[in-house]
């Protein structure tokens, strides 16, 4: 990176004029943070691999049936269960089952993907009807 002081000892040795040190060293930093925030938004456009149309089929599937087995869980626990052990462990399986999905979605976020982020965290507004009702 060039400094102030590297164009000034150029001036002095007679290569610019003073009064040229300032432009050059404005024009020369602009230049180097266009250069990085060039490289910046290259790296944001970057799709991890697997971010195909297949892979988020399979994400979108496998959501679809994260979703149907909370709601197929639920039913089974209070037609069952409810009564020996009591509506307050549907609250309870509610939160688990909602922190693993969020868990899940985080990891995935991390990974670049944002199909099954979406759709983990769609499970979780999907089970707040759930845990809502059992609170009653």
């Amino acid at each position: 990176m060039i400094q102030r002081e590297d164009l000034a000892a150029a001036a002095s040795a007679g290569l610019l004029h003073y009064r040229q040190v300032d432009p050059l060293l404005v024009f020369l930093l602009q230049r180097d943070v266009l250069a990085k925030r060039q490289a910046m938004l290259a790296q944001s456009r970057f799709r991890p691999m697997g971010a195909n149309s297949t892979s988020v089929l399979m994400a979108y599937l496998a959501g679809m049936l994260a979703m149907v087995t909370a709601a197929l869980f639920a039913v089974l626990f209070t037609t069952r269960t409810a009564e020996v052990v009591g509506i307050g462990a549907l609250v309870i399986f509610s939160l688990f089952y909602g922190a693993g999905a969020l868990g899940l979605a985080s990891w995935f976020r991390h990974r670049g993907f944002s199909a099954p982020v979406r759709i983990l965290t769609a499970l979780v507004i999907a089970l707040v009807p759930v845990a809502l009702y059992s609170l009653n």
